[in-house]
């Protein structure tokens, strides 16, 4: 069975690693090809082009590099027109995905895109595409299918991976690797995957971590990297504020850095989710440019921008965002998360509710549909 792929971040490339691991588990001769990340390029798939040809730094760094990411996804889709897998999966990234889905299954082509397009928070208009797009949508959340029921889009809810991956945390191990003691207070500091993120943020999260040993002398922090790029921007900014901080900056071991701390300090996005699934308190914080923020208001549907706002229950956590994102709010929230047990307590409780959602064997149902649209 061939099965062609396509990832266009990082978070895409651990999803797409896992769910090649349990097809193969279930049918070895599953082949796998496409635009590739590292991680399933080590679980045997073959790179057709490499995650970082098309990865971009998120809507602003998009626009410098679109003539040669709109060039490989013409090329490659011609490529599929001319030899046809058996199914395409798309695993998040709807912007780049639908528009290869939508050629593909107009030429007869079994489509299925892994992860939706947050029609229900933002951009609705986008699910005419996808209803156009797709033969089989996979969702991740439990409250994202109203709106796409009403499209006739045929769906299946399979939970989230990451709260499959994520164990019960063992805080004592993490810490022996970092060298931290278990009576230690660990303050995690992520400001974000992409550069232009650790650029917006990392000189807030210092100041805040700064604020914090104010009032917690002997806290220690420790920042994980997603990449050499935005570690390297994260220690130019450090010595470019000249702030003497002992921080310990980890690469590529974001969950140890959260499963080691006590809380996080996050960028809104995949690091809060882990934090909750982690059972770690989370502070999320975001920065965009000016267009960026007014373009996400005017077509926004929802008032929250994390996802551990939307489930039942109401507000999860606080959100810092933009003009809210300030040294004074993110470390008054730090403070009471960890000198507020009944707070914290709360939290983690509602913390606890959504790992339970979201754990749902992911990958082995998204198997299932993908092997169901091959005809296995």
């Amino acid at each position: 069975m061939r099965i062609a792929m396509v990832v266009a971040e990082a978070s895409g490339d651990n999803i797409a690693a896992n769910l090649i691991c349990t097809m193969k588990a279930q049918n070895p001769d599953v082949e796998v090809s496409g635009i590739c990340g590292p991680s399933m390029i080590q679980q045997g798939a073959r790179a057709i082009y490499k995650l970082d040809d098309i990865a971009s730094l998120g809507v602003e760094g998009l626009f410098s590099r679109l003539h040669k990411i709109l060039k490989i996804r013409r090329n490659y889709v011609n490529s599929l027109l001319e030899n046809p897998p058996d199914v395409f999966v798309g695993i998040d990234a709807p912007d780049f995905n639908l528009k290869i889905e939508e050629r593909l299954r107009k030429a007869g082509i079994p489509t299925l895109q892994y992860v939706a397009p947050t029609v229900w928070a933002w951009r609705g208009y986008r699910i005419h595409k996808l209803k156009r797009a797709v033969s089989q949508l996979l969702t991740i959340y439990p409250f994202e299918g109203e709106m796409i029921d009403r499209a006739g889009i045929p769906y299946k809810y399979i939970g989230h991976p990451l709260a499959d991956q994520i164990a019960a945390r063992n805080t004592a191990s993490g810490r022996e690797k970092y060298e931290l003691n278990e009576d230690d207070r660990v303050v995690a500091l992520l400001p974000g995957s992409r550069t232009n993120e650790v650029k917006r943020l990392a000189a807030i999260f210092l100041q805040t971590a700064t604020e914090l040993l104010k009032s917690e002398p002997n806290l220690k922090f420790i920042a994980p990297f997603t990449s050499d790029s935005t570690h390297t921007m994260f220690e130019n900014i450090r010595r470019t504020m000249n702030i003497e901080l002992p921080v310990q900056v980890v690469v590529n071991d974001s969950l140890g850095v959260i499963e080691a701390s006590d809380i996080v300090i996050a960028a809104s996005g995949t690091a809060a989710l882990e934090s909750a699934l982690c059972g770690k308190p989370v502070v999320v914080s975001y920065r965009v440019s000016l267009m960026t923020y007014w373009m996400v208001k005017m077509l926004s549907r929802t008032r929250h921008y994390s996802m551990l706002n939307h489930f039942d229950g109401g507000p999860t956590i606080p959100e810092f965002m933009q003009h809210e994102c300030t040294v004074e709010n993110i470390s008054r929230e730090a403070l009471k998360l960890m000198s507020d047990t009944g707070y914290r307590n709360r939290i983690l409780e509602k913390f606890n509710s959504v790992a339970q959602q979201l754990r749902c064997n992911a990958n082995q149902l998204a198997a299932q549909e993908i092997f169901r649209l091959a005809g296995q």
